[in-house]
């Protein structure tokens, strides 16, 4: 039928399915073994590569992480891809953080805002992410690639946290890992069935609820937004849900100069929160 989605083998499905719980590719796959936050049940590697990561193999093997020296061909077969780069992990559940740990994380933000964030740095280091004024919520973004793109943004520009649905959202997968160039390792990254209640817990913080909108009224560039903020990015299909966009106190969108009428979800979070970046340090300078 014209316009029809053609579908997937069972071959194909049994393939994608498969390589789920396979993260390959040897920068991802050495950042997961360093940063040692996500649990890797299997790791296979070729000779060559062992040797060159012998250091790092002694320290996971201390963890209790144990490796085996296959073939390339071998790494082919069990990843059911060519492109591993002589070395593959099979990895537990990844590590999404506990409720505990999202109260320990609005408990340092309603004590920095208590500090005057216009008074301290803005750009936070790794010391001091919690007072960085930025956190991101995503909903339903459904593309792995387009997921870990937002995620390798939000790592670039030291977001506090990204905050995730648990319908209708892509979650972390060995995709989102690749994509997000080993980001999933550095942000925290936390789950939730409410995601207005998590924008209105930001707000008690002093944060600011701002929602990325193609049919915004306002220009990034004539918003304020120097404040520390909550980002919303919806998906690009059903964009944001009207639960979130009644949390909101600013909608804004992204000037296109162009013929294009809008960005796809990655790179307008990546736009967005570089003018945020921009607009606080500015505010920080100024101070």
């Amino acid at each position: 039928m014209p316009g029809k989605r053609k579908s997937r083998s069972r071959a194909e499905r049994f393939s994608v399915n498969h390589q789920k719980s396979w993260l390959w590719g040897r920068h991802v796959v050495e950042d997961t073994l360093r940063s040692g936050r996500w649990p890797i049940i299997d790791l296979f590697l070729t000779d060559a590569v062992a040797q060159e990561l012998s250091e790092l193999l002694t320290q996971s093997t201390s963890r209790g992480i144990i490796h085996q020296v296959v073939s390339a061909q071998r790494l082919e077969e069990l990843a059911h891809t060519a492109d591993h780069q002589g070395l593959i992990a099979r990895m537990g559940a990844f590590p999404y953080p506990s409720v505990v740990e999202w109260n320990e994380l609005l408990s340092r933000c309603k004590h920095a805002s208590s500090l005057d964030l216009q008074a301290s740095p803005l750009v936070p280091d790794s010391r001091h992410s919690e007072q960085s004024g930025l956190f991101v919520l995503c909903d339903r973004i459904q593309d792995a690639f387009n997921f870990g793109a937002i995620l390798r943004s939000c790592d670039a520009t030291q977001v506090s946290a990204v905050v995730i649905g648990r319908h209708e959202q892509v979650g972390v997968t060995s995709q989102v890992a690749r994509s997000s160039a080993g980001a999933v390792n550095h942000v925290p990254i936390h789950r939730t069935d409410d995601l207005p209640a998590v924008a209105a817990q930001l707000r008690s913080c002093g944060l600011a609820i701002v929602a990325a909108s193609e049919k915004a009224a306002l220009p990034m560039w004539q918003a304020n937004l120097s404040r520390p903020t909550a980002l919303l990015i919806g998906s690009e299909s059903h964009g944001l849900s009207p639960e979130l966009i009644n949390c909101c106190d600013l909608r804004v969108s992204i000037p296109m100069l162009g013929t294009g009428t809008s960005l796809n979800a990655a790179v307008a979070t990546g736009v967005l929160l570089y003018e945020i970046r921009r607009q606080q340090h500015q505010v920080h300078r100024i101070a």
